[in-house]
């Protein structure tokens, strides 16, 4: 069995204060992968999208996908549908929208499906549906905020608990909003399934009774995994211009930003004064982050493991970059970051087939950014090349 970043509780703010300080980011770009050539065309399954931005795979030919434009498609062999009854989204530039959608654990009896975005009236919101007959049937919001989320994951616990990233972005040192415990934006949420707030969540300084909250001081997280043999979670997020992080996320813990990051502002100056040493007094640090000498931009995290299609990649973290437009592995085992798939596109997602084969969610932008976002939106031919694709085809 494959090791991930497996630690004792306990230990945890020792082991990542200590573990972080070593980690210098490391690419390593190798010339032949044994299971994948880069330079094969991966098969395309769905094509002609905006901003695929979510994946939820019901079976071997069959899966969900969410587009930011406010979409979820139902694909089943080759056909693709609208899912009729989605509640309206709404999106700033390119950021925003409809941003996740998930299969409740006991999908296959209750046809229950979840999604994340920011609705109407701007605020991040959680939906859930039964999905029958390419439609959203008895459709209830479970969960509402004020606040605009800019990226947003659900991932799950078990059967009766789910947890919900809730992004941030910017890199205004001013912004303290993920620090306030009083705000949504910035944490990382744990609900019912129903959207209730768990009686066993922590209560946070201040407070006398839990909150939604689970984790805060986050940035933009927009990769979720839950390993349920350990009862860990894991979070991929953004920094701002590079301090990129993989986090292991324990109840009650402060996640630093913007406090302390080991990325810049986009002007190219410190975030701020704070020492790598005074942040361990104060926050959790992460198990491994990437400097601003190579911008991940990371989105969508999924852990391989027994894979047959690529059993050289078990123990790792799959994860899309993109703001260089790979497809990246990071090995917690060696702590080193390989380009699995070069210049495939912006992956937004990455999900995985009980066959193996890899399902990425990739956006129409060819350009670099900023220009990605500077012209998503006047460019006829970037509203429609958004797609999903199946690796190896």
């Amino acid at each position: 069995m494959p090791t991930v970043i497996r630690k004792p509780l306990g230990l945890m703010v020792l082991v990542l204060s200590l573990l972080s300080s070593c980690q210098a980011d490391k690419l390593v770009d190798p010339d032949v992968d044994p299971d994948v050539d880069p330079n094969d065309e991966p098969g395309v399954l769905a094509s002609g999208y905006w901003i695929p931005d979510g994946l939820a795979v019901i079976g071997e030919e069959e899966f969900l996908f969410a587009d930011r434009s406010g979409a979820v498609y139902h694909y089943v062999a080759g056909d693709v549908t609208r899912v009729e009854g989605i509640p309206q989204s709404r999106t700033a530039d390119v950021f925003g929208g409809l941003q996740d959608v998930s299969l409740h654990p006991l999908f296959d009896d209750n046809r229950l499906v979840y999604i994340a975005y920011n609705d109407a009236a701007w605020g991040l919101a959680v939906a859930r549906f039964e999905l029958r007959d390419e439609r959203a049937r008895n459709l209830e919001v479970i969960y509402e905020s004020s606040e605009f989320s800019i990226g947003s994951r659900i991932v799950w616990e078990d059967a009766s608990h789910f947890f919900l990233s809730f992004g941030a972005g910017g890199d205004d040192a001013n912004d303290l909003r993920p620090q306030d415990l009083h705000a949504d934006v910035g944490k990382i949420h744990r609900l019912t399934a129903d959207g209730q707030i768990p009686p066993d969540n922590p209560i946070l300084p201040g407070a006398s009774e839990p909150s939604s909250i689970w984790s805060y001081g986050h940035r933009n997280p927009q990769g979720l995994h839950y390993d349920a043999v350990e009862q860990m979670l894991y979070a991929i997020e953004h920094g701002p211009l590079g301090g990129e992080e993989l986090n292991i996320i324990t109840a009650g813990g402060n996640y630093g930003w913007p406090l302390f990051s080991y990325g810049l502002k986009y002007d190219g100056t410190p975030l701020s004064d704070m020492t790598e040493q005074e942040a361990a007094t104060v926050s959790i640090l992460p198990a491994k982050f990437w400097g601003p000498n190579f911008r991940v931009a990371p989105s969508g995290l999924l852990f391989v493991e027994d894979n047959r299609q690529f059993p050289s990649w078990d123990g790792s973290f799959l994860l899309g970059a993109l703001n260089p437009q790979h497809l990246l592995r990071y090995d917690p085992s060696t702590e080193q970051t390989e380009i699995a798939l070069r210049g495939v596109g912006r992956v937004h997602d990455v999900a995985q087939l009980p066959s193996g084969k890899l399902l990425l969610a990739i956006d129409g932008c060819l350009a670099g950014w900023p220009e990605c976002v500077s012209r998503s939106l006047l460019l006829p031919e970037y509203a429609s090349l958004g797609r999903v694709i199946q690796v190896p085809p």
